[in-house]
């Protein structure tokens, strides 16, 4: 057959399986071949005896020559003499071989300080509340001050001492700055219109008529700061404010000894007792701490992204019109405090004590172990204002914090460092007490030589405080925070450190933020209960309310009864701010809670409504509460007893859709046939402004001991006003 008529793939096709099996064939039998019949192969390879001859032999041999210690010329290593290697021992510089852009210049500084890790807080608590904070009246710009005045009276007389701390820590004037929740150079006439009087003048006050449990009047003057005097009887003015306090523990001592290992010193007192080159300050110096916070839900889940707090910025500003004195605080609790970690406590507001900006501790800053500048520990009202607060006492729930205490024992102070008295912004809310209040006071010696000794009675607390205070809350939200800690760097511009990069920064902060775990939950300040107070009350209860009809707003709500188809709430509200009239715009700082006894709602018809009731007014050209009248006259003591008093509260939103509404009642009151009159429980369904329904009994609600006490704190006050007592 021609080559070229020669078809592959027909064959292949044809014969290939054929083709492919004989291959298989060939190839198998070539493996049989070279794997059985080749020499020391298979059937080739020898007996086992022979095996086990050669094994044994070559073990014999290997055990002689260990047991000799002989080894063969040929197992022998090359002689190593006239072989020996040269080394270069010339150091290689890297400037040698330096590529522009990738190598630094050799540094000529020591590699000794390095940069020490700033911890953070290991354990922390947070807990809301109410505070009604005691303010001084400035003008807009904190260049005048309000002072009170006798009506015979001329200008104050001259201070003897020379000391006025409002012109110290103002210089006259200052910086405009915005209210708390604003940004700095923000416009606040609107924050200002919607409650006047929370910075500034309070026009309405002034005007504001009504009975008092103090008769006279003072003079209103507006002076300039630089012209007040320790004579000078200050106005004041309540302001309310929600409050978070955040406490938690600082490893105080462990920080003390990275700073000592990381930058190679002998001691912890040089650790304490070093500044920074040109002046720059402490070496061992906090800063204050960063704070974010993220609004979460009932579960705790949260409802954004984390956003920093301007804690310091706002704070700043309460504090420039409270002044001092601070908040009186267990002086205890001196011992475990420090600069630049807590923030002082605004003051409480209390109508019967005077208030002296200058109460401080004579010619002395501030320093850890000292009582704060509040009045003096051991006294009767410094132990009655550490008693009677609002605040929450965080630091009782710290359990570091107070085996630190118990381990300090009864020791006057702590090897803590102390603040030179310079001239930095006024009311820093985490060094208080560095405003210039008096020259020179308080600032810190020559720093004691390393090798000193310190005095056997101070020792190094194991744990400091931390703590912080957020005025920016909103009612009826919950936050969580997290927070990190700043300091000064100590290698800020040394010239000893063991990279350049190390004295670059002038602040380290901590390298991780501390989540604390725990919510804080602003409570609703608005309540609605299924009570009858008059259906409750004894015959005696209910004769005294009828005879103080004419007078008390509270005790008019008892004279009229409700209709078959209403059903009968008590409302009860924390008010932060209200107008005095329905025809006034301007509103008036309250910060307490009002109580409405009996109020009548329809079915369908919103349950919070504006309601007429006795509320206490602090009117500060009397430097007393006052209750706003309808009919003011005269205030002796007996016409305060026949003048009718009352202020409208809204108990409800600015917006209906934030309203809850009655759906359906049933019970109460029931009229049967053959003239049955019976009276069973109460229950009521309500429509919340997020779509729920809400059941409610009046049962329940009467027996509320919280909603009983708030309810006779509120009239006990009112009427201690009312018969001319002085009021907290």
């Amino acid at each position: 057959m021609n080559l070229k008529e020669f078809d592959a793939k027909q064959f292949l096709l044809e014969k290939g399986e054929r083709i492919g099996l004989g291959i298989a064939v060939t190839l198998m039998v070539l493996m049989l071949i070279f794997s059985l019949f080749m020499p020391s192969k298979g059937f080739f390879s020898g007996s086992p005896a022979d095996k086990k001859d050669v094994l044994e032999k070559g073990t014999a041999k290997l055990d002689n020559d260990l047991k000799s210690r002989q080894i063969p010329d040929n197992e022998r290593p090359e002689p190593t003499k006239d072989r020996k290697i040269a080394f270069d021992i010339v150091a290689l510089r890297p400037t040698n071989y330096e590529i522009l852009g990738v190598y630094q210049p050799e540094s000529k500084e020591s590699p000794a300080r390095r940069p020490p890790n700033i911890y953070n807080i290991e354990e922390a608590v947070v807990a809301v509340a109410p505070v009604l904070i005691d303010t001084y009246l400035f003008s807009s710009d904190f260049s005048k001050v309000y002072v009170l005045r006798e009506k015979d009276r001329g200008a104050a007389a001259g201070n003897a001492g020379g000391l006025n701390p409002f012109a110290r820590a103002f210089g006259g004037g200052g910086p405009r700055m915005a209210p708390p929740g604003m940004a700095p150079g923000a416009n606040p006439s609107a924050l200002l219109k919607r409650q006047q009087g929370r910075f500034g003048s309070v026009p309405g006050s002034r005007n504001l008529v009504g009975l008092a449990a103090n008769d006279f009047e003072y003079d209103v003057k507006v002076i300039d700061v630089k012209d007040w005097n320790q004579q000078e009887l200050t106005a004041r003015q309540p302001l309310p404010l929600r409050v978070a306090v955040i406490g938690g523990s600082f490893p105080y001592r462990r920080q003390l000894e990275e700073f000592k290992k990381q930058l190679r010193l002998t001691s912890i007192d040089a650790v304490l007792n070093e500044a920074l080159p040109e002046k720059e300050g402490e070496s061992f110096k906090f800063l204050g701490v960063e704070v974010e916070r993220v609004e979460v839900d009932a579960d705790g889940k949260k409802l954004g992204d984390w956003n920093k707090l301007p804690l310091a910025e706002t704070y700043q500003l309460w504090l420039k019109h409270t002044f001092l004195p601070f908040q009186p605080e267990n002086p205890r609790y001196n011992l475990v405090k420090i600069d630049g970690l807590v923030a002082p406590l605004l003051r409480e507001f209390h109508a019967n004590k005077k208030v002296d900006p200058t109460m401080r501790v004579p010619g002395m800053m501030m320093v850890p172990g000292m009582p704060q500048p509040s009045g003096q520990p051991g006294g009767e009202d410094f132990e009655a204002d550490v008693k009677k607060t609002n605040y929450p006492d965080v630091v009782a729930e710290l359990p570091k914090i107070q085996d630190t205490l118990r381990d300090l024992g009864n020791v006057q102070a702590t090897r803590v460092p102390t603040s030179k008295a310079t001239e930095a912004a006024p009311f820093d809310p985490f060094r208080p007490y560095a405003a210039p209040l008096a020259d020179n006071a308080g600032a810190r010696k020559d720093p004691m030589p390393a090798d000193a000794s310190p005095a056997p009675d101070l020792k190094i607390p194991e744990y400091m405080l931390m703590r912080l205070v957020d005025v920016n809350l909103e009612p009826g939200k919950s936050y969580r925070y997290r927070v990190r800690i700043k300091m000064n760097n100590p290698n800020y511009k040394n010239p000893n450190v063991a990279s350049p990069a190390y004295k670059i920064d002038k602040e380290l902060t901590s390298k991780s933020w501390y989540e604390i775990k725990q919510v804080a939950r602003v409570p609703p300040e608005l309540k609605y209960y299924v009570v009858d107070e008059k259906k409750e009350a004894s015959q005696q209860d209910q004769r005294a309310m009828h005879q103080k009809r004419y007078v008390s707003a509270q005790a008019r709500m008892w004279e009229r009864n409700p209709k078959p188809d209403q059903v009968v709430f008590q409302l009860q509200r924390w008010v932060e701010s209200t107008p005095l009239s329905r025809r006034e715009s301007d509103v008036v700082p309250v910060g307490q809670w009002a109580v409405a006894d009996r109020v009548f709602v329809n079915r369908g018809e919103y349950v919070g409504q504006k309601v007429r009731v006795d509320m206490p007014i602090w009117k500060y050209s009397q430097n007393a509460y006052v209750l706003p009248a309808e009919k003011p006259e005269k205030s002796t003591a007996r016409s305060r007893l026949l003048t009718p008093t009352g202020i409208d509260v809204d108990f409800g939103f600015d917006s209906s859709s934030l309203d809850t509404i009655l759906v359906d009642f049933e019970g109460g009151r029931i009229l049967g046939p053959s003239k049955i009159d019976d009276t069973c429980r109460t229950e009521v369904l309500m429509l919340s402004p997020d779509g729920k329904l809400l059941a409610r009994n009046n049962a329940k609600d009467t027996a509320d001991e919280e909603r009983k006490d708030r309810r006779d704190k509120v009239l006990q006050r009112i009427e201690d006003i009312r018969q001319g007592k002085v009021a907290e």
